[in-house]
């Protein structure tokens, strides 16, 4: 159980970070998850026709639980980028707006843990043990991959600067 939990607390903190990375429509970042679980995930006959209804509405109600935690923030004027590019906007946010950022952080958090809760009890209602096991490993290895692919591409060009000359 308590394997359970860190994983569950890994997934949410993953979700956090990659969805915030994501610059496609929650249609096409859901679509995107479902292609991918299809490709690696392998489930018996009776568990592949209950998992993607039920999967595609986890993914669903974390998408709105990610947009209601970013509209919260829009309300009291704070409006941030990917992780890890927030450092000049937060400082130039006052304590109030600060302190309402950290609270609705803690907030996401939480919801996100309670539907992931949720969404396990439903989960092993038709999946085995193992195969929710690895679910949870695709997923988190789904979400590494973007944030990897994510980071990639914000890397300059490597190539000659200055068009090859030297500085003197």
């Amino acid at each position: 159980m308590k394997k359970l939990w860190i994983t569950l607390i890994i997934v949410t903190a993953s979700a956090t970070t990659v969805l915030f990375a994501q610059e496609k429509s929650p249609k096409a970042m859901i679509q995107d998850r479902i292609e991918y679980m299809k490709k690696h995930l392998v489930l018996t006959g009776a568990e592949n026709q209950n998992f993607w209804k039920v999967y595609e509405e986890y993914l669903a109600a974390e998408m709105k639980t990610m947009d209601t935690y970013r509209k919260n923030l829009e309300r009291q004027g704070i409006k941030l980028g990917s992780p890890g590019t927030n450092k000049e906007l937060i400082e130039k946010m006052s304590d109030k707006q600060v302190t309402y950022m950290q609270d609705q952080k803690f907030e996401l958090r939480k919801n996100l843990l309670n539907l992931e809760a949720t969404y396990h009890k439903k989960f092993k209602t038709f999946m085995t043990p193992h195969h929710l096991q690895e679910l949870y490993n695709l997923d988190h290895k789904y979400k590494r991959e973007l944030t990897a692919k994510k980071k990639e591409a914000k890397k300059e060009p490597i190539g000659p600067v200055n068009g090859g000359k030297k500085k003197r």
